[in-house]
């Protein structure tokens, strides 16, 4: 089975501690929340790049990857190097034709862009695949490699307070197909693939693969507005926290979000100071470490 092959790897992931920012938290006893809504990296879990993207790559994590997934390496290793070349080609060209069709950020899935790179790869002789090639665990195993990520100080505790407290949590993230993996990982121990968080509400999950739009669009964050409809709850009742002042404060607050800005880690303080509105909007609260959420609600 497909988890069975994940769980050595995901065993093998070590900590690494958060950075901490010269930030001050601001906040008080919250009124009328009623929902809470997490951005994950940066926020749930820190990350080596401060968020989804990759913090550094070598050769080593190609070859490792190429190997434990099923692919034959046909070329010297040095020369995998321009595998990554192929795939930002790929990127940048599938993200020109979907602002041509209208979306002005556009999100891809992983899974279908690393396809695409392989192909042309293994098109180029640099690569073979097999019958057991698998082009989801591949895309899985250089995530791990490339961008190192372990919970957030506090997660399980902030996380259990406020369900036992009764707030609906959610999620919207940049986030691919591994994210639910790893955090289910992290909180439960499970490997699951069944693409959701365990402990937050599907209605309310929004990830930025499967709807291939991706922050800062506001329409990422309008995708809960008829699901917290349905609960009985308008914008305004929900808390939305994340560690960007633009991706999440300034375009969660244009649905009528309330904010909480994450000053938790240096990778990913993002106070996006040269851009117009997002260096001037106030979040409704500050916060230094996720266990300050049980102070305000």
């Amino acid at each position: 089975m497909f988890t069975d092959k994940l769980r050595p790897f995901l065993k093998k992931i070590e900590p690494i501690a958060i950075r901490p920012t010269d930030a001050q938290a601001k906040y008080k006893k919250a009124e009328n929340i009623k929902a809470v809504i997490f951005d994950i990296y940066g926020t749930l879990i820190i990350s080596a790049s401060g968020d989804i993207m990759q913090d550094s790559y070598d050769v080593s994590m190609f070859s490792e990857a190429l190997s434990n997934s099923g692919y034959k390496i046909l070329v010297p290793e040095n020369k995998l190097m321009s595998i990554h070349g192929i795939f930002e080609k790929v990127i940048v060209l599938e993200k020109q034709i979907a602002k041509d069709s209208g979306t002005p950020f556009p999100e891809l899935n992983l899974v279908e862009i690393w396809d695409s790179t392989l192909k042309k790869a293994e098109a180029d002789g640099l690569i073979k695949s097999s019958d057991f090639s698998n082009i989801r665990l591949f895309t899985f195993l250089f995530e791990l490699k490339s961008n190192q990520v372990w919970p957030m100080p506090g997660l399980k505790e902030t996380l259990n307070d406020l369900k036992t407290k009764g707030y609906p949590l959610g999620i919207v993230s940049n986030a691919q197909f591994y994210t639910p993996i790893i955090m289910n990982y992290f909180l439960y121990g499970r490997v699951k693939t069944d693409e959701f968080i365990d402990g937050f509400e599907k209605d309310l999950s929004v990830f930025s693969y499967k709807i291939l739009k991706g922050k800062p669009d506001p329409l990422i964050y309008e995708e809960l507005v008829e699901p917290l409809k349905k609960r009985g709850l308008k914008p305004q009742d929900v808390l939305y926290v994340g560690n960007d002042m633009l991706k999440d404060i300034y375009a969660s607050s244009q649905v009528g979000f309330k904010t909480c800005f994450f000053a938790g880690d240096m990778r990913a303080y993002r106070l996006r100071k040269d851009h117009e509105q997002a260096s001037k909007i106030q979040p409704d609260y500050i916060i230094t470490s996720l266990e300050q959420l049980k102070d305000i609600l």
